[in-house]
């Protein structure tokens, strides 16, 4: 992205003496309660990172105009397997620039700065003005990341409208079909020596089914015990997350972190993150699924990319939307790293997404005036 030296005079990166500005800046630009400032997301997100840049400052930089800050870019350092290459990639996040200074250099800059430091760059669930400015800096466009839905109980999920209505119409076909396909997972598994273990912490195991289940995706964000125990268990909403490892004769070959969420009434589940090799993450889920059920829920849906699990995914009955989704995830990267490591970084096929890679699923909201303490 070629910018202008001027338009970057102002741009640091965050120190704490920042703090109290950027916190009045996020008040004014971000909408009120919004995730950005929340202090408890941003010491998590920012400050226990294990692959953060250092110490001292956050992946953040802030550009100041006439003393005060008028624009942000954040970014979430990680370590990203490509192939037999690592990387150490960032996912770039909120983007924000004050109404008065956009279309004057503010925002194009702000990228420029953070992609100084990066080979490998990408965005999820992008803002429209964000994705505007990334395509203007040439980034691939990788698409939408799809949303894969399943009914636990159909019969309950049509009454209470958790399902898309096409899903709806066939309940009468839909449901029989569903629980022939509930008893023959359950069965597989049972026959294959598996069981699902459900755990308060995730621990060391997690190694193990990194070094199963990483080869089959061409390109993943690293998931080791060491990286998972940061972004599952020490995320500050982690006592609202509930967690499963898919045992197979002794041997951990998956993990699911499950979300609950909805009413009452209408209860749902989300999957939060998940890893297995390809031809388990359907066994894993539907299992996970079924754990789901048996308290209460009616519905899953999952957040991701994963090409390999696809038809597994779809043979166990889940229902993938696209660009039909209410709330559609923009994919972007920026890769400037060697030929053949580029070609797969720009396939939009070879990646696995989760709803926890970037800052995609995170669900606490601020709640009273600590949430918004400065975050210094």
């Amino acid at each position: 992205m070629k910018v202008p030296e001027r338009f970057k005079v102002g741009i640091t990166r965050y120190t704490p003496a920042d703090a109290d500005d950027l916190l009045q800046f996020q008040l004014r630009t971000f909408e009120a309660g919004s995730r950005q400032v929340d202090a408890a997301r941003a010491r998590w997100l920012f400050d226990e990172n294990p692959c953060r840049t250092d110490d001292d400052t956050r992946d953040l930089w802030v550009c100041r105009r006439d003393g005060a800050i008028v624009g942000q870019q954040a970014e979430i350092p990680f370590d990203l397997h490509v192939g037999t290459h690592q990387r150490r990639a960032a996912w770039a996040i909120d983007l924000m620039v004050d109404d008065a200074w956009r279309l004057r250099g503010v925002g194009p800059a702000l990228v420029a700065t953070q992609l100084e430091g990066r080979s490998i760059v990408a965005g999820l669930n992008l803002s429209d003005k964000g994705a505007a400015t990334y395509t203007r800096g040439g980034w691939a466009d990788l698409g939408i990341v799809g949303v894969y839905l399943r009914p636990l109980d159909l019969a309950r999920a049509v009454r209470l409208g958790s399902v898309p209505a096409r899903i709806g119409r066939v309940a009468p076909v839909a449901g029989p079909a569903l629980r022939a396909v509930d008893s023959a997972a359950a069965v597989t598994l049972r026959a294959a020596g598996a069981r699902l273990e459900t755990v308060e912490r995730l621990d060391e195991r997690v190694d193990q089914v990194w070094e199963a289940a990483a080869g089959d995706y061409p390109v993943i964000a690293r998931r080791d015990a060491a990286t998972v125990a940061w972004r599952i268990d020490g995320r500050p909403d982690a006592a609202t997350l509930r967690r499963h490892y898919l045992v197979v004769r002794g041997r951990p070959v998956g993990y699911a972190v499950l979300r609950t969420t909805g009413t009452a009434t209408e209860p749902t589940v989300v999957v939060v993150d998940y890893l297995a090799p390809a031809r388990w993450v359907a066994p894993l889920l539907v299992a996970a699924g079924l754990d789901a059920r048996r308290h209460g829920a009616v519905a899953m849906s999952v957040k991701t990319r994963n090409v390999p699990a696809d038809r597994h995914l779809r043979a166990a009955g889940f229902v993938r939307r696209d660009r039909a989704a209410d709330d559609p995830i923009r994919f972007m990267v920026r890769c400037a790293d060697d030929p053949a490591v580029c070609a797969l970084v720009d396939d939009p096929d070879s990646w696995f997404v989760t709803s926890a890679d970037s800052d995609l699923e995170y669900a606490m909201a601020p709640t009273g005036s600590a949430a918004v303490a400065s975050q210094g």
